[in-house]
């Protein structure tokens, strides 16, 4: 399939913002290796949009944007893990706070 042809089918699917698009991703999809077409495909249709992406970059630069790419991955990750633990935190204070409330209630109304 040429970049033309795939053009024409994202048009025919999609409208003038397919056309963009096609233009602005068309020529490194096409260039892609068979078998990271495959892969990529799969990460899409299962979600792992961020897998995706790094076979992305890796077809459009196979040096720098990739790396840089894994190393914001890797930062975010991190973040996420981090505001994990704070929420998971924060959700044992509250439940500690709740049952200790509960018995002054508990008392209080028994009174």
């Amino acid at each position: 399939m040429t970049l033309d042809e795939l053009t024409q089918k994202l048009i025919d699917a999609g409208g003038a913002k397919a056309k963009e698009l096609a233009a602005q991703y068309g020529p490194t999809v096409l260039a892609m290796a068979k078998e990271d077409l495959v892969k990529w495909l799969d990460y899409v249709f299962v979600g792992k949009y961020a897998d995706a992406y790094a076979l992305y970059l890796k077809a459009l630069d196979p040096t720098g944007l990739l790396a840089e790419w894994e190393k914001e991955s890797a930062a975010w990750h991190k973040a996420n893990d981090a505001n994990a633990d704070r929420i998971e935190l924060a959700n044992k204070i509250a439940l500690e706070f709740c049952k200790a409330m509960l018995s002054v209630i508990l008392a209080v109304v028994a009174l």
